[in-house]
This record gives C-alpha cells, sequence and structure tokens, in this order.
C-alpha cells in the first residue's frame, strides 16, 4: 500500500473508528483536536469556502458604506457614533498607514451620506442594501451548517433589525467600557503596584481577545437558521478569534514588505490590500463556523462520506434511528417534529436528516403535516417492520440480485441464502421493539 493509499485511509476512515473511550485523557482530547482540524481542512474545498468568501467581499464591497451609515445613525441616537472611526481603524490595524487612509475615506463617504434628504426611496434602497450584506452571511453560514431553508420573510426583517440596530451599540458600549476602565484612575494606581501592574498590563491585551471571542462566538450562536449549541459556537468563536489574531500579525508583515507592489499598482495598491484583507477576514468567520460545526456534530464528515457513497449500512442505521425518534415522539402524543428538532435530537447534520426523512415520506412509512409544521408516523410503530424499512433502503431489490449478471450461480446462491436467514431473524421485528429496547435500563440509547 503507497503512502498516499495509507494517508488516505487513515483520514477517511482510521481516524474515525478509533475507540475514543480506551484512550487516555490527554490521547483522546488530543485525537478530538486532530479529527475537528482535519475535518475542517477536507471539508474546506468541498463547500467551497474560498468562493463564498470571494462574494461575501464583493458584497462587502457594496454594503460597508450604507451599513456604515445605518450604524452610524442608530449609534448617534445614544450619542456614541464618535466611536465608529476608531472601531473601523482598529479592524483596518492590519495595513498600517494605509488602514487609516482607507479609514479616513470611508468616514468620509459615510459622512457624505445625508440621511434626512434622501426620502422614502433613498432610506428603503440604505436600508435593503445593509439587509443584502447580513443575508448573505446568513447564506454562507447556512451552508456551511449544511441547512437548505433560510429565515421567512418574517424572521429576517426581526432579526436582521435586531442585528442593525442593538447590535452595534452592545459592542459599541463594551469597547467603551474597556476604554474608560483602563483610563480609569484606580487603574493607573494599580499600573504602578507590582505585580498587580504587570497582571493589569496582561488583562489589558487578553481582555481584547476575550470580546473577540465573544463577538464571534454570538455570531455563530445567532446568524444560521438551525440549533448551535453555545459550548459549540464558543470553540468556532475562540478558533476564529485565534486565526484572527494570527493574520493580523502576518498581514501587517506582508503590508511592510509589499513597497513593490505599491510601485507596481501605484494609486490601486491600497484598493488591492483591502481587498486582501476582506477576503481574509471573510475566511476567517467561515473557517470559524466550520469549527463550530464540527464540534456539534463530530462524525458529520465521515456521515457523508458514506451517505455519498451509498453505504446501505449506514444508510440503515440511519433510517432506523430516525424512525425510532419519531415512535418515540409518537407513543408520548408530542406534536410532529420538525427536521432540525430531529437533527439536535440524533446528534446528526440536518441536511442528511432531512435527505432521510424524505426518502421515508416517498416509502410511506413518514407524514409530513403542515400545522403544526412537523413529520410524524402515519402508523404506530407496531405496525412498521424493521424488515420492510430495510428493504426500502435498497429500493426493494433483494441484495443478491445484480443486473446482467447470472443469478443462478453459487455466489448469488449464497447472498440468497443470507438474505433469508435475516428476513427469518427479523420476522415480526417491528420499530415498537426498538423503542422497548432504547427505554431498558441501562440501554445505549442513540
Amino acid at each position: 500500500m503507497s503512502r498516499s493509499t495509507r494517508l488516505s485511509q487513515f483520514g477517511k476512515q482510521d481516524l474515525w473508528t478509533r475507540d475514543l473511550t480506551t484512550m487516555p485523557l490527554l490521547q483522546r482530547l488530543g485525537t478530538q483536536a486532530f479529527r475537528l482540524a482535519t475535518a475542517v481542512g477536507m471539508e474546506f474545498r468541498h463547500r467551497l469556502l474560498d468562493a463564498r468568501a470571494a462574494g461575501l467581499v464583493f458584497t462587502t464591497l457594496l454594503s460597508l458604506v450604507p451599513f456604515l451609515a445605518v450604524m452610524f445613525s442608530v449609534l448617534k441616537a445614544f450619542g456614541v457614533h464618535h466611536v465608529i472611526e476608531p472601531s473601523l481603524a482598529q479592524a483596518l490595524e492590519p495595513l498600517g498607514p494605509k488602514g487609516q487612509e482607507i479609514t479616513t475615506t470611508i468616514v468620509g463617504f459615510v459622512d457624505n451620506i445625508k440621511i434626512g434628504v434622501l426620502g422614502v426611496v433613498g432610506i428603503a434602497g440604505l436600508f435593503y442594501t445593509t439587509y443584502s450584506l447580513i443575508d448573505k452571511i446568513e447564506q454562507a453560514l447556512n451552508a456551511v451548517w449544511q441547512v437548505r431553508q433560510g429565515r421567512t420573510w418574517e424572521r429576517k426583517f426581526a432579526d436582521y433589525l435586531s442585528v442593525v440596530l442593538v447590535g452595534p451599540v452592545l459592542v459599541v458600549s463594551a469597547f467603551g467600557m474597556v476604554a474608560s476602565l483602563q483610563s480609569h484612575t484606580l487603574v493607573q494606581r494599580l499600573v504602578e503596584m507590582e505585580p498587580l501592574g504587570t497582571l493589569v498590563v496582561w488583562s489589558g491585551e487578553l481582555i481584547p481577545f476575550l470580546m473577540l471571542c465573544g463577538v464571534f462566538t454570538f455570531f455563530y450562536k445567532m446568524i444560521p437558521n438551525t440549533y448551535v449549541q453555545v459550548r459549540s459556537a464558543l470553540v468556532g468563536g475562540v478558533s476564529a478569534a485565534i486565526l484572527w489574531i494570527i493574520a493580523e500579525e502576518v498581514f501587517a508583515k506582508f503590508v511592510v514588505t509589499s513597497a513593490k507592489y505599491s510601485a507596481i499598482y501605484s494609486g490601486f495598491a491600497v484598493l488591492i490590500l483591502f481587498l486582501l484583507w476582506l477576503y481574509v477576514g471573510w475566511m476567517i468567520v467561515l473557517i470559524g463556523a466550520q469549527f463550530s460545526f464540527f464540534h456539534q456534530y463530530p462524525t458529520a464528515y465521515l456521515s457523508r462520506l458514506l451517505w455519498e457513497q451509498g453505504t446501505f449500512v449506514f444508510r440503515e442505521q440511519l433510517a432506523l434511528k430516525v424512525l425510532r425518534a419519531l415512535g418515540h415522539h409518537y407513543l408520548k402524543g408530542d406534536r410532529p417534529l420538525k427536521p432540525s428538532e430531529l437533527s439536535s435530537e440524533l446528534n446528526i447534520p440536518v441536511s442528511l436528516v432531512e435527505e432521510e426523512v424524505e426518502r421515508l415520506i416517498q416509502n410511506g412509512f413518514v407524514g409530513r403535516l403542515q400545522e403544526p409544521e412537523g413529520v410524524s408516523l402515519i402508523k404506530a410503530p407496531d405496525l412498521i417492520f424493521v424488515k420492510e424499512v430495510l428493504d426500502s433502503v435498497r429500493n426493494g431489490t433483494p441484495p443478491w440480485v445484480v443486473p446482467h449478471l447470472d443469478s443462478s450461480d453459487a455466489v448469488s446462491a449464497l447472498l440468497r441464502r443470507r438474505d433469508k436467514a435475516v428476513q427469518k431473524e427479523l420476522a415480526g421485528e417491528t420499530v415498537q421493539s426498538l423503542l422497548q429496547d432504547h427505554e431498558r435500563p441501562g440501554s445505549a440509547g442513540l
């Protein structure tokens, strides 16, 4: 076996099939971290993160000035609009002196927008451009989380409006509070006292990082149109914050050594550096979202591979797990479940759950309800036979039948006996029996 083949097998199978419970603590944590990093790296191209980041750069260019204008108007109502320029300058700090030049230009554009003289159509256009930016961000994060359906128009209006109106005020207030604390007389006196002075300096450097983690965590928790665990959002937030700090240092050094680009591109060099930094920033946001996704669904990468490979064992397990979960709620008399709720209960990506639910609907095991919205069993669990479910996964074709091949040879006869033995063993087994096994004390469950 060649080296590349061994590496491919390790990344696609061996790494994911190891039993973590038998490992020492440090080895288990290391394996989990390596799985997370491997999944993020492998999915980089599959999710087209580079193309989505480029699309977000284009949308940002169109929407940045209107977005800042709306934010400026909101912050002006609270009397804190003056912090927009230093906040923007801090975000563009890796660009060096050119960052301040870009900041001045953008703030000048914002100052030139007179909302009072725009009229109804102008204001509507301003808010629509702002809305389109947030909508594109949601679409990109939904793609990372493998969510097919975005928010409804009603939810978009309410959620996006809160992001535009409330988000900037909270972020700016937090940064303003930190700045005021750092300049407080008591803090200045503590700096002069050792070892408190060293601790204060360290905390002053740590607090911006923690705030950056908090911003990214809130971003990953609220923007995707699916349930995101706080712990998973935090993992993505910390990962993105670390990558952001590293990128700032690397990009700042790149700008210092890029004098020759200024000679080549002349006045366009500022624009090119700005576009590059926007691209790097959005890449970091999307990579952090990948970390968040794979932390919440650690087996998602392997599950998608098995699904795309058409592995019957995986699809059989998924079909029975979905039916068992729906059967459990059916017997309790609960309302129908949405695919996103099934996804959270089974800890399986919502895209795979939605595809399996569609198969079960087509095969007559599950029905979709409009009011209340969701899916449910269309008959009692004791009337759904396991063998029928397994056959439906294979589209009703016996596993020993292969088109265009002789079905009477010894190999086909062996597989036919295997299939008959399975049928005999599962005779009378229903989804109800799976529920009883699930509820038995000591059962491993899902």
